[in-house]
């Protein structure tokens, strides 16, 4: 075999060093250890690379972004060589990892026995402790390694061993004037790797050293120095060897750019070679971002490692290649702060949106609040206000919407949804009845913004208050020009109708109520709006001099039995067959309205058409017997204005806590959801759907007021007919005189009220 040397680099294992201890294996028999004799890794990398994980391990805190390195280190033979890749990824603004693996050996001539060391070191560092001042905390990094050194001596000797590196790497200034200067310390091997000697001839541990480091570039980048001193073997140990350990090494290397692309490069190397060589760069090439080649020489026989009596290995020569790839540490920041201000208050605004239209809208008033809370520079932020004040005006909290409306315009002066929050102002204005502060909402509207999208939804509320003013030809002009496709058109159209038949323009009113017939529902309360007009159309018809009877008994039939206006429609069909003198059916459409709808005010009318239906049957003790309902349920039904206003004073009295509620849930929905705040969202839960139930009732019973208001109208007229006819029954069955039935002037004088 012939002689092979294989230079026992394990500080290049331990990616801190390259211990350089020369071992020969002649018929696998080991030279003496030489641990006075170590030659530093600094072929590959050095302090101020971004890869130098192995040198300093606080270096890589520098690393700007992913950076891989790939070496080859040979001898001009190729029987013994090196091979190095390092790779560093950083996180957010501090953190760096790397990793690092070397592959060290050589091969014997005419064998396939061969002698490697491979090193593998996983590396982080930490930019900025917390716990250091700001002053010298954004200038001072830590770093630290953990080594494992795989060793095997041509087969006869396998080991693992396992080492730790500290760093500290301190930068002091960073600028266009004075450059970049970077200062580092590092202590390789603080838990020393152990390897194994030959014919069990025990181990030894790979030294401790001390490395000091060194860089600079200025001149506009267009120059690089550096430096090393490195002690090595720190506490050396008899019993591994001769010598004393703690010998001092240095290197020296300097880098000029000809051009912001080329680079020669010089150097001495710790173990006195000395070295030259250049670099390549190119940024934003195809598959990266930034691509460096080197390219560095030496001849080891210009000088020797022990007084001219080592050989050398000859001409010596690596190849190193760098890239970085993928997004900088400020980028992935940028994105994440993309995220936090784009995409995070996107989802959290999806979800409020998902809230509000499955109409759990005190959540949704939350979720809102937090969007606007949390997000303020988000670009749906005056959006989210909008909708938060729309959830509080669904719950019928007016005054905690009439808050976010009021703060919205005070915050959002440049934002298109300033006409909506006026809208909703004026919204909840006339649902308070206040049409003084409404009308000037509305001209507010009107002047400072004609041409917006709410200017039609403010005409129509407009002209909801012009109508219950009494003001309808003002109602007229504000809702005619409301056109199909506008969400209040069938709603507009309807008090058009109404508008009309105030004024006696029953042409008019039929038209308008024919134009929401011929619409197409597209809800369910637009759907009831058409069963009212249905209703409304049949009593037009009714009433026209002639009678069209059969037009009004269509429309009256055309009404289904879910609509609330269903037991008007069969009082209006009753009525239409008695006037016809078909008493049969008019009676089964009043026993309709008696059997199905048992609660409606319209009962006592049934019972009084029911008379009418037995007087022209002539069953006279029948007719008297209705007659008496009518009069006994139309007592009964009455509700006296008294009850009416010992309602509205009830809901006065829970008006006070519903206040209380608003401002708090208000005030949540100001704050994050933290612990604290979902706790007090849970506790103010329960309180407001009790006050939510009665505020509900009240509404219902208000819906009935107008039905309540109407029957007290008619309540006399029909004690008074059901009174009068029942006396001319009387005195007919008594013998005063048989009549066949109402007269035909008699008829014609029925109407349906």
């Amino acid at each position: 075999m012939k002689k092979g040397v294989a230079a026992l680099n394990y500080r290049s294992i331990f990616l801190t060093a390259m211990v350089g201890a020369s071992v020969s294996f002649g018929q696998l028999k080991a030279s003496p250890y030489k641990p006075h004799a170590y030659q530093q890794n600094d072929w590959f990398s050095e302090f101020g690379d971004n890869t130098a994980l192995y040198v300093n391990p606080a270096s890589i805190a520098e690393n700007d972004q992913i950076e891989v390195a790939v070496g080859l280190f040979q001898t001009i033979s190729g029987k013994a060589g090196q091979e190095f890749i390092s790779a560093v990824h950083p996180f957010g603004y501090n953190h760096s990892l790397g990793l690092t693996v070397f592959e060290n050996g050589s091969a014997i001539d005419g064998s396939n026995s061969v002698y490697l060391e491979n090193a593998y070191t996983v590396g982080y560092a930490l930019r900025s402790p917390f716990f250091l001042p700001n002053g010298i905390s954004n200038k001072l990094a830590f770093g630290i390694n953990g080594t494992v050194i795989q060793f095997n001596a041509f087969g006869a000797v396998k080991s693992l061993g396992y080492g730790v590196d500290l760093g500290v790497s301190y930068n002091p200034f960073s600028t266009s004037r004075w450059g970049h200067l970077q200062i580092g310390a590092s202590v390789q091997n603080v838990l020393q790797p152990k390897v194994e000697l030959p014919d069990g001839n025990g181990n030894y541990s790979i030294p401790r050293n001390l490395n000091t480091s060194l860089f600079w570039r200025g001149f506009n980048n267009r120059l690089e120095l550096a430096g090393d001193i490195s002690v090595i073997d720190l506490t050396h140990d008899q019993l591994e060897g001769t010598g004393n350990g703690k010998e001092m090494v240095g290197s020296v290397r300097t880098t000029y750019y000809l051009s912001p692309l080329l680079g020669i490069k010089a150097k001495i190397t710790k173990l006195g070679y000395p070295v030259i060589g250049a670099t390549v760069n190119v940024k934003r090439v195809n598959l990266f971002r930034y691509l460096q080649l080197d390219l560095d020489m030496s001849h080891d026989r210009l000088t020797t490692l022990t007084g001219g009596t080592d050989e050398g290995r000859g001409f010596v020569w690596n190849f190193k290649a760098i890239t970085r790839v993928g997004p900088t540490r400020e980028e992935r920041i940028g994105e994440a702060r993309y995220r936090r201000l784009k995409i995070e208050p996107e989802d959290a605004y999806r979800e409020a949106m998902r809230l509000y239209l499955a109409r759990k809208f005190l959540l949704a008033s939350y979720a809102f609040g937090k969007v606007i809370t949390k997000y303020p520079s988000f670009h749906l932020v005056d959006q989210a206000a909008f909708y938060k004040g729309k959830s509080f005006e669904n719950l019928r909290m007016h005054q905690a919407a009439r808050d976010v409306y009021n703060d919205a315009l005070k915050r959002y002066t440049d934002s298109d949804q300033r006409p909506k929050y006026m809208f909703q102002l004026m919204n909840i204005d006339y649902k308070e009845g206040k049409f003084d502060e409404a009308t000037k909402r509305y001209q507010q509207i009107v002047n400072l913004y004609p041409e917006s999208d709410v200017k039609s939804d403010a005409d129509y509320v407009m002209g909801q208050m012009r109508y219950i003013q009494k003001d309808y030809h003002g109602a007229i002009s504000l809702l005619s020009p409301i056109l199909p496709g506008n969400a209040n058109y069938i709603y507009a159209r309807f008090t058009l109708g109404m508008s009309y038949v105030n004024l006696k323009k029953y042409k008019e009113a039929e038209t308008a109520f024919q134009d929401i017939m011929e619409s197409k529902p597209s809800n369910a309360s637009e759907q009831e709006m058409k069963e009212v007009t249905a209703v409304k159309l049949g009593h037009i018809n009714f009433g026209k001099e002639p009678p069209q009877l059969v037009k009004a008994a269509e429309f009256y039939g055309s009404v289904s039995p879910s609509s609330s206006k269903y037991d008007e429609a069969l009082l209006g069909l009753a009525w239409s067959f008695i006037k016809v003198q078909r008493p049969k059916e008019a009676a089964g459409y009043a026993q309709d309205i008696i059997s199905k709808t048992p609660n409606s005010l319209l009962v006592p009318e049934a019972h009084l058409l029911l008379g009418y239906c037995a007087y022209f049957d002539k069953d006279y003790d029948k007719s008297i017997k209705e007659f008496d309902n009518a009069i006994e349920l139309a007592e009964k039904k009455a509700v006296a204005v008294a009850d009416i206003q010992k309602k509205k004073e009830e809901n006065m009295a829970n008006s006070v806590d519903f206040q209380a509620v608003q401002k708090e849930a208000l005030l949540l929905s100001n704050q994050l959801p933290t612990p604290r705040v979902m706790e007090k969202r849970d506790q103010l839960r329960p309180k407001f759907e009790e006050i939510h139930k009665k505020i509900e009732a009240y509404l219902e019973f208000l819906r009935e007021v107008e039905q309540i208001e109407k029957f007290l109208q008619n309540k006399d007229r029909i004690i008074k007919d059901a009174k009068f006819t029942k006396a001319t029954v009387i005195n007919i069955r008594g013998g005063a005189g048989e009549k066949s039935g109402p007269s035909k002037q008699e008829l014609e004088n029925l109407d349906v009220k």
